[in-house]
């Protein structure tokens, strides 16, 4: 029975753990609806590129346009979600609120799919705390679906406003040859808004190009110039020799402060985070010292034997959700279940839980710190075998023989 129970909560965690890419199936396949709803309609949207005017436009028709690419957006978000990327949690959200809308003025009759738009947009802001990472790929994303909504708006908008520019704008590649160049700031100034709806849509063209371009670039070459420039001041730097070191996995107050404590003995010490290299600096700013980092998944046994996890002296799962200290745990016992580990639990009721995955010392800060309190708080004495057995939740030590 017990065996059974210890089953049962080791597939929940793992359905919590791996709750992300939940989500990001459920954002693709609403991409994947939306897909199909546009191939099912009887329409040619080859067609539907060649408008020559706005005024005569069929709405309902020309919904497909924006409909086939709110699919394309989708789908390709799914893939940020996957890397619990915070922009691509916050496009996914948009994009579903304008697919709930689309849907409900356009295809009432796909009542399936308002539902599960409607569900998964609910269920993505349940889950919003799960996608706290920055992610090059996601950004990469965003900032494509960006330029393609701004490419859009601007194309079909020169379109609506072509008889206040001068020569009138009255065909598709005209208003594309408009909205690449106002979108750049090139200004060539042979298509000139003569009306001051036209103008006011020029100038929010401008605006946005400038906003998006800016947006894009950064994200996209901003991380390949910051890693030129920092090894070209710095030069190529020499990998440390992990040997015989120790792995401190996550930022967190107590991570950091491990590291901290570790690096002030002369003891070697590897910093294993998520965050991007751009925010290595900061990090050591926080610790106070130089120390080595590396940028990676801490649940992937290949990241972990690129920093050495057969070679250190223990791995320390130190980060700030419990799920994921569990299954570094997991990762570490894969690779040689020799390998020493210390399991941080940031809420006590996952206590029992963490134990299950066999870390050699388990520790909860919060837990030992309301016993101390409360001890103190009512009088009693606490002796050092005492303390030792509170801080060490799984009553054994991490180097037995040491102790």
């Amino acid at each position: 029975m017990k065996w059974d129970k210890a089953r049962g909560d080791k597939f929940l965690s793992l359905l919590l753990y791996l709750r992300h890419i939940f989500i990001a199936g459920l954002v693709f396949i609403n991409g994947v609806v939306i897909f199909r709803a546009v191939w099912g309609q009887k329409l040619d949207l080859v067609a539907l590129f060649n408008i020559k005017n706005f005024t005569n436009i069929d709405w309902a028709h020309a919904a497909n346009g924006p409909w086939l690419l709110l699919g394309l957006f989708l789908m390709l978000n799914a893939l940020g979600l996957l890397f619990r990327a915070r922009v691509a949690w916050a496009v996914s959200l948009i994009l579903l609120i304008i697919a709930f809308t689309f849907n409900w003025h356009f295809f009432p009759n796909l009542g399936k799919h308002l539902y599960l738009s409607a569900g998964t947009a609910v269920l993505l802001l349940v889950l919003g705390k799960d996608f706290h990472r920055s992610s090059a790929t996601a950004g990469g994303i965003a900032a494509f679906i960006s330029f393609a909504v701004l490419l859009f708006y601007s194309t079909y908008g020169a379109l609506y406003f072509g008889g206040g520019f001068h020569p009138g704008i009255h065909d598709l590649m005209t208003a594309f040859y408009f909205s690449m160049v106002t979108m750049t700031t090139v200004g060539y100034g042979d298509i000139i808004p003569q009306t001051e709806a036209a103008r006011l849509f020029t100038i929010s063209v401008i605006i946005a190009g400038i906003t998006v371009f800016a947006t894009s670039l950064t994200t996209v070459f901003g991380p390949i110039i910051r890693g030129g420039l920092n090894k070209l001041v710095k030069g190529v730097q020499k990998p440390m020799n992990r040997k015989n070191h120790f792995l401190v996995c996550g930022t967190s107050v107590l991570a950091t402060s491990t590291v901290w404590q570790l690096s002030k003995r002369d003891m070697p010490v590897t910093l294993l985070t998520i965050e991007d290299e751009d925010k290595f600096p900061s990090i050591e700013q926080r610790i106070g010292r130089k120390i080595d980092i590396l940028s990676g998944d801490s649940t992937d046994s290949e990241f972990l034997k690129e920093a050495g996890a057969e070679q250190c002296k223990a791995v320390l799962a130190l980060t700030e959700d419990d799920a994921t200290n569990a299954f570094i745990v997991l990762s570490v016992k894969s690779i040689s279940p020799d390998i020493k580990v210390v399991a941080a639990v940031n809420d006590a009721k996952n206590l029992n839980k963490v134990k299950q995955v066999n870390a050699d010392v388990v520790i909860s800060p919060q837990l030992f710190g309301s016993k101390i309190l409360a001890s103190v708080l009512s009088g009693e004495s606490i002796s050092n075998e005492q303390l030792l057995d509170m801080l060490l939740g799984s009553g054994k030590g991490l180097m037995k023989e040491d102790i």
